[in-house]
């Protein structure tokens, strides 16, 4: 998720695939097919490993949030546990 949406990071993509900075090769009419190539599948690699870098974000953001929202050490859930514990044996008497 993006504070701008997704209508922003698919804008702001689609402005750096079509800049030439990105795939000099491609945009040069001089160049051969196989360095338009090579640099298509150079490009698509980084996409690839973007993709990659920004699942593991959301994955260790969603991580970090259940952590924080569910207890993070052991010891906070035994001392949670004793809690409850204590108080079921207080509603017993």
């Amino acid at each position: 998720p993006h504070p701008g949406g997704l209508s922003y990071v698919r804008s702001t993509w689609k402005t750096a695939l079509r800049n030439p900075a990105n795939c000099p090769a491609y945009y040069n009419p001089n160049s051969t097919l196989q360095e338009k190539e090579r640099d298509v599948k150079e490009a698509v690699k980084k996409g690839r490993f973007m993709v990659k870098e920004m699942t593991g974000v959301i994955q260790l953001k969603k991580y970090r949030t259940l952590k924080k929202r569910y207890g993070g050490s052991e010891r906070e859930v035994e001392e949670e546990m004793e809690r409850i514990q204590g108080f079921l044996k207080n509603m017993d008497r």
